[in-house]
């Protein structure tokens, strides 16, 4: 590739402290996660001070990071999304609650922090606890029975779609880093008229976000091969035993053309 790479570790704490050696700079890669880093926070930033970076622009990025605002544009937008609500802890009220099993998360959080999925209403007061300690608000949002699929997005084209196991049952944070805790199915087996039909659903699900260059959208595949959109990642991960790559490898792209791709896509937006 031959690029000159210097290593920063950003935070909200230290950006002010390296903002002036980020400005000498041709092009800045996020590999963020979570707040600041997935949340248009430091995009803006970037933006502001005209320096070029990977990925979405920081309305885009900002929007996905709000999974509520996702799934309901994907709502309005005739794509399936398990059913859901937006919740703090003066608003709950445990009539509205009717799931019989469901999953609860903070609404502007990643890598599954402050995850639950529960099947017992006496579960919800510690599941909400957990994820309100992560954000403001919480979303409640049915179970959906199935295997769970996440599909890439680079450029205008949808890489192939992994399905993951994880070997005790949920993919939650212990599940996605420990190395050996899930197992990857990449491609995923399916009739190829349903994996078409699920990569069509991701571009667009990417599109209507406004995301550019790349994303990872994830969907629950039920029984009857319908797919329902869970949420989508603006900055998925870019390790190299990560979704995102595992996909790229699976048509031909190594690692660093990967990565080579992406910062071109993103110097020509």
């Amino acid at each position: 590739m031959g690029y000159k790479v210097s290593e920063f570790h950003i935070s909200n704490n230290s950006i002010d402290n390296i903002l002036p050696d980020l400005k000498k700079l041709d092009f800045v890669f996020l590999a963020l996660h979570g707040v600041f880093g997935e949340d248009g926070s430091i995009q803006t930033i970037l933006d502001h001070n005209d320096i070029a970076y990977n990925g979405s622009q920081s309305n885009s990025s900002k929007n996905c990071f709000d999974k509520n605002l996702t799934k309901a544009i994907a709502k309005n937008n005739n794509i399936l999304t398990p059913h859901f609500m937006l919740v703090n802890k003066r608003n709950f009220d445990i009539n509205d609650y009717n799931f019989k099993k469901s999953v609860i998360k903070p609404n502007k959080q990643g890598s599954s922090v402050g995850f639950s999925i529960i099947d017992n209403q006496n579960e919800i007061a510690s599941a909400l606890d957990s994820a309100l300690d992560y954000d403001t608000c919480a979303l409640i949002e049915e179970y959906i029975e199935g295997r769970e699929i996440t599909v890439s997005i680079l450029g205008n084209e949808a890489l192939p779609i992994i399905e993951i196991e994880p070997n005790y049952g949920v993919y939650d944070y212990k599940a996605k880093y420990t190395k050996g805790a899930s197992n990857y199915i990449c491609p995923a087996i399916m009739p190829e008229s349903i994996s078409d039909s699920i990569k069509d659903i991701a571009l667009k699900t990417h599109q209507l976000l406004n995301c550019e260059i790349y994303s990872r959208v994830d969907f629950r595949l039920d029984d009857n091969n319908e797919c329902w959109l869970l949420e989508i990642n603006t900055l998925p991960g870019m390790t190299e035993t990560s979704l995102f790559p595992m996909a790229a490898k699976a048509v031909g792209l190594s690692f660093e053309d990967l990565i080579d791709k992406i910062i071109k896509l993103s110097l020509e937006k």
